[in-house]
């Protein structure tokens, strides 16, 4: 009777233990700032009457999607280099000029356009770890090319999605003074207002729709993917990517997605595109229609009839198991073999269209 007793008590003390714990996790998902806000009641009448694909408090992809497809692939040895891997630092970054496009590529999916004399900022994701927390979560494998006391000044910035690989709280914190819109698919304006940015600079988007800001059209084009910065409200804002258009040029952002029919779509209301940044890291076979593999990658840029394609969403963090180096090398490969013009620059490299076949150094194999 005494064991029984002595058995209770621990079970109840294990109980309580628990329940602080349950607690204070659910405390963690609802205030820690990080975190980010969700739609309310108000927001989600409006999405569901402007799509059929938002019900039940979230927003569906196009086609049949499942998150997980299977068994993930084994892990490689060389998740991660060695050793760090150097970056061109940035210390500054003039304004092109008129009738000018550049691209600096700044590790994963980060990158600065320069379209004529506008800077517009995709997915920046300036910290060390791609996590809500600093000592936890996927770790930085290359230096920082760009810190964010070093970013210019931003016309536009576009958040993909609210994944902590591509809305990174720190940054918008530390640079949106100097930001003068944000271009965003619904729900990722809920995030960042409630972040203090103002709401007059949100431009929230629905898929296949634009908006005009001084002279370049941006339209949000679908993707297939998810969303979800708190696991207890999965896909409650939307996800997408970026088509980029000016009387001079033409650049498409996939954002994260797995392969499919998008990619003819954009190129039968877009026509003929000069340079896409293309999805071409973590992918998994335990995960497929999540993230496109390099072959997929290179596929949807002949889909899109792009002149010219740069990898993106590898070098920066390790959230999947193949080797760190592979996005580049099985890109290179398949676009000898598919005829597509690829380019690799360094991170931290700015790429002037007009010179970007010169961009074509496998680097990566120095750090191998």
């Amino acid at each position: 009777m005494k064991a029984l007793k002595i058995c209770g008590k621990v079970l109840l003390i294990i109980m309580i233990v628990l329940a602080v714990i349950v607690i204070i996790g659910l405390l963690f998902l609802k205030f820690y700032p990080p975190i980010g806000d969700t739609p309310g009641k108000d927001e989600q009448r409006l999405y569901s009457e402007k799509t059929k694909l938002y019900y039940d408090k979230q927003f569906h992809n196009e086609n049949d999607f499942t998150v997980m497809t299977g068994d993930q692939d084994d892990k490689s040895d060389l998740t991660v280099p060695e050793k760090t891997i150097p970056t061109d630092k940035i210390e500054s970054i003039a304004r092109a000029s008129e009738g000018e496009l550049k691209v600096t590529w700044l590790g994963h999916s980060t990158s600065l356009i320069q379209l004529g004399d506008k800077n517009i900022f995709i997915d920046p994701v300036l910290s060390e770890r791609s996590s809500p927390v600093g000592f936890a979560g996927p770790k930085r494998f290359s230096e920082l090319a760009l810190e964010t006391e070093n970013v210019p000044d931003i016309d536009v910035l576009f958040i993909s999605h609210d994944h902590y690989d591509h809305l990174d709280y720190n940054v918008i914190k530390a640079i949106d003074g100097r930001v003068s819109h944000y271009v965003v698919p619904l729900g990722i304006d809920v995030i960042l207002k409630g972040w203090g940015v103002d709401e007059s600079k949100l431009h929230p988007l629905y898929w296949w729709e634009s908006i005009e800001l001084d002279g370049i059209t941006y339209t949000l084009t679908p993707a297939q993917h998810y969303t979800g910065r708190n696991p207890l409200k999965m896909n409650a804002t939307l996800w997408g990517g970026l088509y980029i258009k000016n009387s001079d040029h033409s650049i498409y952002y996939t954002g994260d997605t797995g392969y499919y029919d998008v990619f003819k779509q954009v190129f039968e209301r877009f026509g003929e595109t000069e340079l896409m940044l293309a999805d071409s890291g973590q992918y998994d076979n335990g995960w497929a229609e999540t993230h496109m593999f390099p072959e997929e990658a290179v596929q949807a840029a002949k889909d899109v009839h792009a002149k010219w394609m740069i990898p993106v969403h590898w070098g920066a963090f390790s959230i999947s198991n193949h080797a760190w180096y592979d996005p580049p090398e099985r890109a290179v490969k398949a676009a000898e073999e598919q005829g597509v013009s690829l380019a690799t620059p360094r991170i931290g490299q700015t790429v002037s269209y007009d010179s970007i076949s010169s961009f074509n150094e496998s680097w990566w194999g120095e750090y191998k």
